[in-house]
């Protein structure tokens, strides 16, 4: 018998195709369609393919001076610009220069429930997320970091212009001295970020600041000018809105409360589960559905009433089979010996004799 790692081949291999991205869906391989509730982890704002930027980056005409004047414009008090390839190459480029600008070494990361700044001093930089902070929470973290004498850099990879049209700065009014953007300026393509004043931006070290992509670069651009002329913050606010309230109205109605709830910004709801095994269950089900969730449900400008439906339509589905399992689990535990879950007190203990 030949040896098998030697035996041709009798079939005929096929390539695998690659799937296609349009709007909010995807089709596999084998022409399965599902809806895409992960949309590159939130960088893809305005929808997979979109006709803008796809044809901007064919014309491959914009610089880095338009992508960076695009991303000024959109912004309060039109900041200074800085770019570079990634987004993960901002935000230590920021931290850098506030290093420089202080002359002090240690960052905070802004903590709203910690108080100032945890206690720390000698500060070069306050590091705030701002997705799902209020504006108050944002004003006390302009207020500590100025107190301790740091710059306040706000990472707005996540939020963006997610949030309002006008980034966070808009809709909180706080102005940090450094904000850092990512890949949803460029809807998903790989690029990095930096706003501040003049004398911040000069600070920063061009070694730190690799050069952009030149699709990147176009991509920025028309997503930015897209973002500028179109409503899409207030259009992720209403549908993560009409999200939250549909599936909180399934939660009470399957009493699922104490495993699962959507938290978070409604422009990206976060599902948190009481045990690691239900969102497995979660997880499969959703997929078996047809949708793509992976944690936080990405709304894009590509999303309407036709995806909520479907999603909500899932939760209905999902929510009570995960309370059917969570209770499965609870009974499937060993009996404990001295448990009142199980054990009748002795004034209800049944008399003798009787059954």
């Amino acid at each position: 018998m030949p040896n098998a790692a030697f035996t041709a081949d009798r079939f005929v291999r096929r390539a695998p195709s690659r799937p296609v991205a349009a709007g909010c869906r995807l089709t596999d391989e084998d022409g399965a369609v599902r809806i895409d509730f992960d949309m590159a982890g939130g960088a893809v704002l305005l929808g997979h393919a979109h006709p803008r930027i796809e044809a901007a980056v064919a014309a491959g005409k914009a610089t880095a001076t338009d992508a960076a004047a695009a991303l000024s414009s959109l912004l309060p008090r039109r900041p200074a610009v800085a770019l570079c390839a990634e987004e993960g190459q901002a935000l230590p480029a920021a931290v850098a220069a506030a290093r420089k600008v202080t002359g002090c070494r240690r960052v905070a990361v802004w903590d709203p429930k910690g108080g100032v700044c945890n206690g720390e001093t000698d500060l070069a930089a306050v590091l705030v997320d701002p997705l799902g902070m209020t504006p108050g929470q944002l004003r006390l973290a302009r207020k500590a970091a100025t107190a301790a004498g740091a710059l306040l850099i706000f990472d707005e990879g996540s939020s963006g212009f997610r949030v309002h049209a006008q980034g966070v700065q808009g809709l909180s009014n706080v102005r940090p001295d450094f904000s850092v953007f990512g890949a949803g300026i460029a809807n998903g393509r790989p690029i990095g970020a930096i706003t501040g004043s003049d004398d911040l931006i000069a600070a920063l070290d061009p070694e730190d600041l690799p050069a952009p992509r030149g699709d990147s670069l176009a991509a920025a651009t028309a997503t930015l000018e897209t973002l500028g002329i179109a409503p899409v913050a207030p259009h992720l606010q209403v549908l993560g809105a009409e999200i939250q309230t549909e599936v909180e109205s399934l939660i009470k109605r399957a009493g699922a409360a104490r495993v699962f709830t959507l938290a978070g910004d409604p422009t990206l709801p976060t599902p948190l589960f009481a045990a690691p095994i239900l969102e497995g269950l979660w997880m499969r089900e959703m997929t078996a559905r047809g949708l793509i969730v992976v944690g936080p449900h990405a709304l894009s400008a590509a999303h309407g009433e036709v995806e909520v439906a479907a999603l909500v339509d899932a939760y209905a589905a999902v929510l009570p089979a995960m309370m059917a399992r969570n209770l499965a689990e609870i009974f499937a535990r060993p009996r404990p010996v001295f448990d009142p879950l199980y054990s009748s007190p002795s004034h209800l203990a049944a008399p003798e004799g009787r059954a």
